[in-house]
Parts: structure tokens; C-alpha cells; sequence
């Protein structure tokens, strides 16, 4: 088959059906993520890059394995991410994914272009590979909520597999600049998935008791107590108030429609809440960071939790 090539100026446009395929199929195709404000910023690629912990240079670890028990086992060796890594990934994930929403809304079938699509695909592989380790280092999770409502090795087993598609759910809709850790909202997500899938097999036949058990109890669960979390957000949410309240009216109402706060709907972009207050998206942009920026300042002076 020959490429048909039209050359203008110094590039040349490929029209080959497959390139014009691609660029049908990614027009057709929003690619979703979650913002933040990062992202509206000069040059977020490189302050992520600032902010990216060197400890996520170190190698994950060899999977080590027991007998009879090499599935589960391997699941748990990822080490639990800390804070600076968790924030950082979520960023740098969604991040990704806006980037490559910003080169897809550039294509034209009129001027098929190559480059954007490869740019696309590479950016949205890279943000699964992120995805990936985020989904790793919170496998333990699943492992022991799994143990704690299975009553066989083989329902336990399958408990860990129906669960994995809502954790890499939960990681794909978390919101980080809200202030939580992720164990939190990924703990009810895949519990309340758990109970669902026990609550379908109550008709099953009596279970076999697990065998080495003791392996079992060695699985650390390192889960935050459910309890203390939800105080710990309400803590939160009270202490985010109070930071708003140092800021003028104006920069208090973009911040809670921007980010969704205090009755807000979520979602809005800078040109939807630039309409209700009569400005520019741009200057609503810059009110932003602003307000962002004096945040950060009373939180750091109040020492505040709550980071921005």
C-alpha cells in the first residue's frame, strides 16, 4: 500500500487511512482527569519534577513468595508509599493525562499530524505505569480486608481478585488536593465492593478453613483506622475553613468553586466561574494562584496540616 504524502513547507503531512484512524478515534475520545491547580501554573512539568521524592528511584524489591500462598503473597510486597510519593504520583498521574487531553483537543483530520497522537499515546502510557504503582503499593490493602471478611484461602482468593478493578477505580477518581490520604476513600470503595460480592454468594456452600493461617496473621495491615480517618477529615474540612476565612471575599468564592468547597459543585473551570464573577478567565486564573500562594502562607505560619 502507498502513503500519500503532501508536503507543506518544511513538514510533511501524512493522510495514510491508519494515521487518519487514530486521529478519528482519539477525536471521538475525552480522556477524564482529575485537576489541580498545579496544572494552571507556569511550566507544571517541572514543578512536579521539583517536588518529585528521590526515594521513588529506589527499586521496588524482588516478590517473595511462599509456598502455596505465591499470588497473595507477591501482592503485598510493594512498600507503602509515603505521604511526599503518594501526593507527588497522583499529581504526576493526572498530570499526564491532562496533558495528553490538551494535545488531543489539537487534532484535525484536515491536518493530520503524527506527532500529536504518538505524543498522546506516550503520555497516557506513562500515566497507567504511574497508575500501576499507585495500584501496587495498595494492594496490602485488599489483601487485608480480604482476610478479614473471608472465611476459606479460595474465597479469600477471589475476594482479591473482584477487588483489584475497583482499587485502580478508586485511583483513577481520587481527588489528592483535597487533603486526604488515598487509603481512606480506597478502603470504603473496596470494602463496600467486597460486601456486595459476599452479599451475592450468602447461597454458597460451607467453606473450607483456611490453611496457614499463620502466614496470614503475618500479613502486616497497615490500614489507618477507618474511626480516626473520618475524624481526621472532619479535622480537616474545619481547619480548611478556618484558612479561608483569610482570604478576601472574592478569592474565597473562586477557591471554593474552583476546588469545590463549602457547597461548591465540583468541576468548574476557570472560564465557568470567570462568567459568574464578571471577569476574565485569565484574571481568575491569576486570583487563583494568589489565593493559593496566601494559603500556603497562613498555613505555614498557623502550622496547619493541611497542605497546599
Amino acid at each position: 500500500m502507498v502513503t500519500t504524502v503532501k508536503k507543506t513547507g518544511t513538514r510533511r503531512q501524512d493522510r495514510s487511512p491508519e494515521l487518519l484512524a487514530r486521529i478519528r478515534d482519539w477525536i471521538e475520545r475525552e480522556i477524564r482527569f482529575v485537576e489541580h491547580p498545579v496544572f494552571s501554573q507556569t511550566s507544571p512539568a517541572e514543578r512536579l519534577m521539583s517536588i518529585r521524592p528521590g526515594s521513588l528511584d529506589a527499586p521496588e524489591g524482588p516478590i517473595k513468595t511462599e509456598p502455596g500462598l505465591a499470588f497473595v503473597s507477591g501482592m503485598v510486597n510493594a512498600p507503602l508509599l509515603t505521604q511526599a510519593e503518594e501526593s507527588y504520583l497522583f499529581q504526576q498521574m493526572n498530570f499526564l493525562k491532562y496533558r495528553a487531553e490538551q494535545t488531543r483537543q489539537k487534532l484535525c483530520l484536515n491536518h493530520p499530524d503524527s506527532l500529536l497522537v504518538d505524543r498522546i499515546e506516550a503520555d497516557l502510557r506513562e500515566s497507567t505505569e504511574v497508575r500501576n504503582r499507585i495500584v501496587r503499593s495498595n494492594l496490602r490493602l485488599v489483601v487485608a480486608l480480604a482476610r478479614k471478611f473471608s472465611l476459606s484461602l479460595d474465597q479469600m482468593s477471589e475476594l482479591v481478585g473482584e477487588a483489584t478493578v475497583p482499587l485502580i477505580r478508586a485511583v483513577e477518581l481520587f481527588d489528592i488536593s483535597l487533603g486526604n490520604r488515598f487509603s481512606t476513600y480506597a478502603t470504603w470503595a473496596v470494602r463496600n465492593h467486597m460486601f456486595r460480592c459476599l452479599n451475592r454468594r450468602q447461597a454458597a456452600p460451607d467453606h473450607v478453613e483456611i490453611r496457614d493461617q499463620t502466614w496470614l496473621d503475618r500479613v502486616p495491615d497497615e490500614r489507618s483506622n477507618p474511626e480516626e480517618e473520618v475524624r481526621a477529615t472532619a479535622q480537616r474540612a474545619e481547619s480548611v475553613k478556618e484558612l479561608l476565612m483569610s482570604l478576601s471575599d472574592r478569592e474565597r468564592f473562586v477557591i471554593t468553586a474552583r476546588f469545590g468547597l463549602d457547597g461548591q459543585p465540583r468541576g468548574q473551570s476557570l472560564q465557568d466561574i470567570a462568567d459568574k464573577v464578571g471577569l476574565s478567565k485569565e484574571r481568575v486564573r491569576q486570583i487563583t494562584l494568589s489565593a493559593i500562594e496566601k494559603l500556603r502562607g497562613v498555613a505555614l505560619s498557623a502550622g496547619s496540616p493541611i497542605a497546599f
